[in-house]
């Protein structure tokens, strides 16, 4: 099995993760004081330097309770319509067809709330990627790879990462993002190519001549889905 990819239970299913964490309907707002920080580091150099200082925070700490409520909650809505997407894709068209349909689909942000923190992106991002535009930048990385050594360590994965992203010019940033495995359906263009639908692979090849994200089995980590917050302004 390669290096980066393991099997584990608990996951997003290709976009549909039901974890057990419960927020509360009326999280308590945000204190930045009281924010109870794990780790923290800058992106400086490399391929994926952009001057970013990425913290990790605990995901539990309720100073934050409404971000990790609202990313949370964010993603168990995207990664449903994904799944439910494919599925209906699946039954009515080519498969080929469908490559290009959902590959190439945006993920639309939802519309803010005056006075409420403010979605500003959705991201799926992986160790193995297809599409280069969800390469994960420095502070996807340190996600991805906290996920990945908790699954080498033989560790319960995280099941929510929290970060705080501080960056010259640009504005505070929280990330909630959620691990995804692939569910059986996922299969059809992101498991064994030698059992995809014919047309399938020659799509893929056409569109991603890069592409690693192939070979997974049914509920195998295959990387996170992450929302990018804005704190509410008062």
């Amino acid at each position: 099995m390669n290096a980066t990819k393991y099997t584990t239970l608990g996951f997003l299913s290709c976009g549909l993760l039901l974890a057990g964490l419960i927020a509360a309907e009326k999280p308590a707002a945000p204190s930045p004081s009281n924010v109870t920080y794990l780790s923290s580091e800058t992106v400086a150099s490399g391929p994926r330097a952009d001057g970013a200082v990425y913290t990790f925070v605990d995901s539990a700490d309720p100073a934050i309770a409404d971000i990790v409520a609202l990313g949370y909650k964010t993603i168990d809505r995207v990664g449903g319509m994904l799944v439910s997407e494919v599925n209906r894709e699946m039954a009515a068209k080519e498969a080929p067809l469908v490559v290009s349909i959902m590959h190439n689909k945006d993920l639309t942000l939802p519309k803010p709330v005056p006075g409420q923190p403010k979605i500003t992106a959705i991201k799926r991002t992986s160790l193995l990627i297809r599409n280069p535009l969800n390469a994960p930048d420095g502070a996807d990385q340190a996600a991805l790879d906290r996920i990945h050594k908790q699954l080498m360590a033989d560790e319960s994965p995280d099941k929510v990462v929290v970060q705080k992203i501080e960056q010259p010019g640009h504005p505070l940033e929280w990330r909630v993002y959620r691990p995804i495995a692939s569910a059986q359906s996922c299969l059809a263009c992101h498991g064994d190519p030698k059992t995809f639908k014919p047309g399938v692979k020659e799509a893929l090849d056409e569109q991603y001549p890069e592409d690693k994200a192939v070979d997974y089995a049914a509920q195998e980590w295959r990387g996170m889905l992450r929302v990018s917050i804005t704190p509410a302004t008062k």
